[in-house]
C-alpha cells in the first residue's frame, strides 16, 4: 500500500457517522435512508442509523417517514442555536 493510500485509508476511518452526515447534507439536498447507506459503504447499518438519531434529536437534521422509508435533510443552522424550532 502507497504512503497516500495508507493515509487517505486512516482519514477515513477518523471521520464519525455523525460527520460523514452532516458532510452529505451540507448542500441542502434531502437524501433516502437508503441513499445515505449507499454513501457511506465504510459505516454499518447501525452505525448511521444511530447518528441519524442522535442528530435527528438534537435538531442538526430533520428525519421525515416518506412511505415506507425516511428521508433526510439538514435543518436551518439557526433552529439549533436555542433548541426552537422554526416557525411554520
Amino acid at each position: 500500500m502507497t504512503p497516500s493510500a495508507s493515509s487517505q485509508s486512516n482519514t477515513h476511518r477518523l471521520r464519525t457517522p455523525e460527520s460523514h452526515l452532516l458532510d452529505l447534507l451540507r448542500d441542502g439536498e434531502s437524501y433516502t435512508l437508503e441513499a445515505v447507506l449507499e454513501e457511506a459503504p465504510e459505516f454499518s447499518w447501525a452505525e448511521l442509523f444511530l447518528a441519524m438519531d442522535s442528530l435527528s434529536r438534537s435538531g442538526m437534521i430533520e428525519l421525515r417517514r416518506e412511505g415506507f422509508t425516511y428521508r433526510l435533510r439538514k435543518t436551518a443552522p439557526w433552529s439549533t442555536l436555542n433548541g426552537s424550532r422554526p416557525p411554520r
